[in-house]
C-alpha cells in the first residue's frame, strides 16, 4: 500500500489533492483501489500492469510533474525570497502556476494576511491556515494547469485591489515582456495586473529569453521580477535597465 501523505510528498501537493487523484485513478482503471488512508495496487488477470503505468504517468505527469518537478530547487529559493516581502495586514492577489504553488507553502504561519486566489491547488496549500482569509475566485476549472478562467473571472478581479500582486509567466524576452502558454490564462493575467498596487513576477531564470505564444504584458519600470541566481549576469543586468530585480 502507497499511503495518502507518501503520494502528496513524492509529487508535491497537497494531501486533498492526493487523496482525488487516487478517487480518479480508481474510477478509470481496475488496478487502483482506494483504500482508509491511501491505495493498493490489483494485478488484472493478465498480469498487464503497462495500461495503468501509462494512465497514471499521463495524467500525473500532464497536471504535476512537468512543471512542478522543473526547476524545483530555484522556485523554492524564488518563493521564500518573495514572501518574504508579505507583511500582517496585507492583501495579496495569486496567480496560477508552480512556482506560486511554492510560494503559497511559504507563506509565514504568523501572518494575518487577505488572499485572493486563481488556482485550486494553491487553495488547497491554503486551506488549513486559519490567519489567512481566503477568497477563491471563480470561473471554468482547467484540471490540467487547476487554473480558473473565463470572462465571468475577470470580471470578479476587475472589483478587487491588493497590495500586492505575484504572478508568473513561462516565457521573458527583451523583445516580447512576459509571455504564456495560453489566451485564456493570458487575458486573466492581464486583468491581474490592473488590480494591484504592487507587481511581483516570479520566474526562474530558464524562461529568461524565451518566448511563449500569448504576450502577457511588456516590461514596466514600476515592477519587480524575483528570479533566481542562476541567471546569467549579462541578462540580470539588462533586466535592471527595465524593471526592479530581485535575486533569490
Amino acid at each position: 500500500m502507497v499511503s495518502i501523505n507518501e503520494i502528496a510528498e513524492l509529487l508535491n501537493i497537497s494531501v486533498v489533492t492526493a487523496r482525488r487523484d487516487v478517487e480518479y485513478l480508481e474510477e478509470i482503471t481496475p488496478n487502483i483501489k482506494k483504500v482508509r488512508g491511501g491505495a493498493v495496487w490489483k494485478e488484472n488477470e493478465s498480469g498487464d500492469k503497462e495500461n495503468i503505468g501509462n494512465i497514471s504517468k499521463d495524467y500525473l505527469n500532464d497536471r504535476f510533474h512537468k512543471q512542478s518537478k522543473t526547476n524545483i530547487k530555484e522556485k523554492k529559493q524564488i518563493a521564500l525570497k518573495a514572501s518574504a516581502l508579505l507583511k500582517s495586514g496585507d492583501s495579496i492577489l495569486l496567480d496560477a502556476g508552480s512556482t506560486l504553488f511554492e510560494f503559497a507553502k511559504s507563506i509565514s504561519p504568523n501572518l494575518t494576511i487577505t488572499a485572493f486566489i486563481t488556482a485550486m491547488n494553491i487553495a488547497e496549500v491554503l486551506e488549513d491556515r486559519e490567519t489567512i482569509t481566503k477568497i477563491v475566485l471563480g470561473g471554468v476549472f482547467r484540471s490540467k494547469t487547476t487554473t480558473m478562467v473565463s470572462s465571468m473571472m475577470e470580471q470578479m478581479i476587475s472589483s478587487i485591489y491588493v497590495d500586492k500582486l505575484f504572478i508568473a509567466a513561462t516565457g521573458l524576452s527583451y523583445t516580447h515582456g512576459f509571455t504564456c502558454n495560453d489566451i485564456l490564462e493570458a487575458d486573466v493575467k492581464k486583468q491581474l495586473l490592473k488590480s494591484a498596487k504592487e507587481v511581483y513576477w516570479l520566474v526562474d531564470s530558464s524562461k529568461v529569453g524565451k518566448i511563449s505564444s500569448f504576450q502577457i504584458s511588456p516590461f514596466d519600470s514600476s515592477h519587480t521580477i524575483i528570479t533566481d541566481d542562476n541567471i546569467q549576469p549579462e541578462n540580470q543586468n539588462e533586466l535592471e535597465k527595465l524593471m526592479n530585480v530581485i535575486i533569490a
